[in-house]
C-alpha cells in the first residue's frame, strides 16, 4: 500500500478580523480628521470675532480721541455701508468712569454668521488737560442668534488718552 501525502494548501486572502482591523484604522483616523478640521474652522471664526471687536474699539477709541475727547462725542453717525451703530442698553460701566453712552454695533447686516457687538464707551478726567477714553467692546461667542447685551460671554476693553483743551 502507498500511503496518501496529503496536500498542504496556503490560503491567500484576507481574513475577517483583518478587514475589521483596517476598517477600524481607516474610520479613527477619518474621524480625528474630521474633529480637527471642526476645531480649526471654530477656532477661526471665535479668531475672528475677537479681531473684529479689537478694530471695533480701535475705530470708536480713535474717532473719540480725533476729536479731543469731547463729550459730545455720538457714534451713531455714518460709518460705510457694512458698519451700523445704534444705541443701545449698556454694559458695566468701569469703576471711576463715567458713562457717555452704550451702543450695539452691527457688520454687515446680511451675513446670517455675523456677530452684534454691544460696546460702552465711558471716559474720566486724569489730571486738568488730560482724558481718559475707555471702549468696552462686548459679543457672544456661544449661540450667536442671542440678541441683547445680557447674553454676552466675551469682551476686549481698550483705553486711549488725550488732550483736552
Amino acid at each position: 500500500m502507498v500511503p496518501k501525502v496529503k496536500k498542504i494548501r496556503c490560503r491567500r486572502g484576507v481574513s475577517l478580523i483583518g478587514t475589521l482591523i483596517a476598517i477600524t484604522v481607516l474610520l479613527i483616523a477619518l474621524i480625528g480628521t474630521s474633529s480637527f478640521r471642526y476645531h480649526a474652522a471654530l477656532d477661526g471664526r471665535r479668531a475672528n470675532a475677537y479681531t473684529t471687536a479689537a478694530r471695533v474699539a480701535l475705530v470708536l477709541c480713535e474717532s473719540w480721541r480725533g476729536i479731543k475727547g469731547d463729550l459730545t462725542f455720538d457714534p451713531t453717525g455714518p460709518w460705510g455701508l457694512d458698519l451700523e451703530v445704534t444705541a443701545s442698553d449698556g454694559l458695566g460701566v468701569p469703576e471711576d468712569f463715567t458713562l457717555l453712552g452704550s451702543y450695539k454695533v452691527v457688520l454687515d447686516d446680511d451675513d446670517p454668521d455675523s456677530v452684534n457687538y454691544y460696546t460702552t464707551l465711558s471716559w474720566k478726567d486724569i489730571k486738568p488737560g488730560l482724558r481718559a477714553l475707555n471702549v468696552v467692546v462686548a459679543w457672544a461667542q456661544r449661540g450667536r442668534g442671542a440678541d441683547g447685551g445680557e447674553n454676552v460671554d466675551k469682551s476686549f476693553r481698550l483705553t486711549v488718552y488725550t488732550q483736552t483743551f
